[in-house]
């Protein structure tokens, strides 16, 4: 009976319950709760480990895991302040953001992970990201000539997971590929040593067919600052000069070949030129997240402390565009697409601050600890809140935690520093 709480078994059955979090998020159209199931699984798992292993839970580091709860505690404290924490809609914002409280504790217990199991894991969100794309280009091939008409209307073809969140898995995808491939080369097989820069290749260049901007930048943005580290920290500069080379050779490749990359950026330069019009906001992309942002600085300038709440800033937002912009439709009205703009109307200054604090103190950690792939996985996060309110919707919270969390747990006998 013992052997069923042995370390291994904690470590093969994490291992699962991650699996089954992965596959989720790329099948939650028709199994929406399977990557529910996954981080109650990780939790459940979590606990029970750190009742029969009291001693190896003892001297852990706590802070820059459960660091993350503040942002969980930060939409309890709002609710509070306004004294709805009765109201259903509040309540299922809190079953939305519960893995703000679960993923960080559940990874703050359970034991480390061996390096094999990461792999497999990373490996299968490449796989996951590649067979997705794969579904999606031959759609795109069947029916070319009227997903590239939408590309010039603010539009892009549909994927699984939607294109938003499914650009930010691939951007996560071939940094952990790279990542992979200089950190941990040695300890791959010949086969995989082979077929991850093919698949890296197939990522890179379908994310220029999916031709998302904030995929786009995301990805460029972390593969110079990878590049960065290979070169000045690492030296490793024919590393550096090969993925140089080869990004410039497929980028020009994308922008040669691929009519979506093409109207995609004909759309951005139109969408730009409107941006003065307001009436473009009701079929322009861009031009509509510029006017969100103005109707948000007027309630945050209204409420600057606490801000008006999640579940009244739709509301709010409403009334504010009817009065600035009557020009724009009431079916066009968007919420501020700025994580960081969106909590401070929601939260106000204090709640932005909490957010801040609590979102980003395990960088300082990750920093002194030399983990890089936690930092890239950040950046990419990051950036996508620039454009997004990426933590609003399940899969998008899921994606900017779980796999950042998973790059930061330690490992068995983890103690080099720079360590994926």
């Amino acid at each position: 009976m013992q052997e069923y709480f042995s370390e291994a078994s904690f470590q093969r059955v994490s291992a699962f319950w991650c699996v089954l979090l992965i596959i989720g998020l790329f099948v939650a159209e028709w199994v929406r709760i399977l990557p529910s199931v996954g981080v109650a699984g990780l939790f459940l798992t979590s606990t029970i480990y750190a009742y029969k292993h009291p001693d190896a839970v003892r001297n852990r580091q706590y802070l820059p895991y459960l660091s993350l709860t503040g942002v969980f505690g930060l939409h309890i404290f709002s609710a509070l302040a306004r004294g709805s924490l009765s109201d259903s809609l509040v309540r299922q914002d809190l079953v939305l953001q519960s893995p703000f409280l679960l993923l960080p504790i559940a990874f703050s217990l359970l034991p480390n992970w061996l390096i094999r199991y990461k792999q497999c894991l990373w490996l299968l969100l490449i796989g996951c990201c590649l067979f997705s794309a794969l579904g999606a280009t031959i759609n795109y091939l069947l029916h070319s000539q009227q997903i590239e008409k939408i590309y010039l209307q603010s539009k892009v073809m549909p994927t699984e997971p939607d294109h938003i969140r499914f650009s930010l898995l691939i951007s996560i995808a071939v940094i952990v590929g790279l990542v992979m491939l200089i950190r941990e080369g040695d300890s791959l097989s010949f086969l995989k040593r082979v077929l991850i820069p093919i698949a890296i290749i197939l990522l890179f260049l379908f994310q220029h067919l999916l031709a998302v901007r904030s995929g786009l930048v995301s990805m460029y943005v972390a593969g110079m600052a990878w590049i960065g580290w290979l070169g000045i920290q690492m030296r490793y500069w024919k590393a550096v000069l090969t993925i140089l080379t080869s990004a410039f050779l497929l980028a020009g490749i994308s922008l040669l070949f691929f009519p979506t990359l093409q109207n995609k950026i004909i759309n951005t330069r139109s969408d730009t030129e409107q941006i003065a019009i307001v009436q473009s906001a009701n079929n322009y992309s861009v031009t509509a997240r510029v006017y969100s942002y103005e109707v948000a600085s007027v309630i945050i300038r209204q409420h600057p402390w606490l801000g008006v709440g999640k579940i009244g800033l739709a509301n709010k937002m409403a009334i504010e565009y009817s009065y600035m912009f009557p020009e724009i439709e009431s079916d066009r009205y968007v919420l501020p697409h700025n994580q960081f703009i969106y909590n401070l109307a929601a939260y106000g200054i204090i709640g932005l601050i909490i957010f801040l604090i609590s979102f980003y103190y395990p960088v300082l950690y990750a920093l002194r600890r030399g983990k890089i792939l936690f930092l890239l996985i950040y950046l990419i996060v990051s950036l996508s809140f620039l454009v997004e309110y990426t933590l609003e919707s399940h899969i998008g919270l899921l994606i900017s935690i779980f796999f950042a969390l998973l790059s930061l747990a330690p490992e068995e006998g983890d103690s080099t520093k720079y360590r994926v």
